[in-house]
């Protein structure tokens, strides 16, 4: 086997698989914070900004609770889940998230909860709505929100419990409705 993959592949598979597999491409949907319509695929988990239309933005949690809710702020101590995008410096300061960053602090804000992961409906409201919480505070609507939600064509990470009976043409997340 060899340490790194080549360049360009062997144009004859070799007689033995490598021992180690290599990553499966991994993506995520961010939507803008005020505008299911503007979505970004973010292809990188360290990324804490995002480029839409030639400008780039801070990317910041989407959470949602096991009751399909979201939220980007504590009801209970009012902080936002990544800082008060008006706040430019001290505890309460907004900081921009990476995949891993976003998804750890809605779990900090609420055990039960993660990044969202439901496909927006894009009728009726969206006010408060995942999986960008439209106009639901801290000053994200601006910015794009991360979410658990794999970009078309992407494949899932892990297998889903039970499989669809009928093929799909795109990946699912196999919990269809929950978050």
């Amino acid at each position: 086997p060899t340490d790194t993959p080549t360049e360009t592949p062997t144009e004859v598979p070799t007689d033995t698989p490598t021992e180690t597999p290599t990553d499966t491409p991994w993506c995520r949907v961010a939507y803008r914070g005020g505008n299911l319509g503007q979505t970004v695929d973010v292809t990188n988990r360290g990324a804490t900004t995002a480029v839409y239309g030639g400008t780039t933005y801070d990317l910041a949690p989407g959470c949602c609770k096991a009751d399909g809710t979201c939220f980007r702020w504590n009801p209970t101590s009012a902080d936002c889940v990544a800082g008060n995008r008006g706040i430019s410096s001290g505890p309460n300061a907004f900081v921009p998230t990476d995949f891993t960053q976003a998804d750890a602090a809605c779990k900090a804000k609420d055990p039960d909860s993660a990044l969202c992961r439901t496909e927006p409906s894009l009728t009726g409201s969206a006010k408060r709505h995942p999986p960008n919480c439209r106009r639901a505070g801290c000053g994200y609507d601006t910015l794009f929100i991360w979410t658990n939600i794999p970009c078309a064509g992407y494949p899932t990470e892990a297998p889903t419990d039970t499989p669809t009976e009928t093929p799909t043409d795109a990946p699912t997340d196999g919990d269809e409705g929950e978050d």
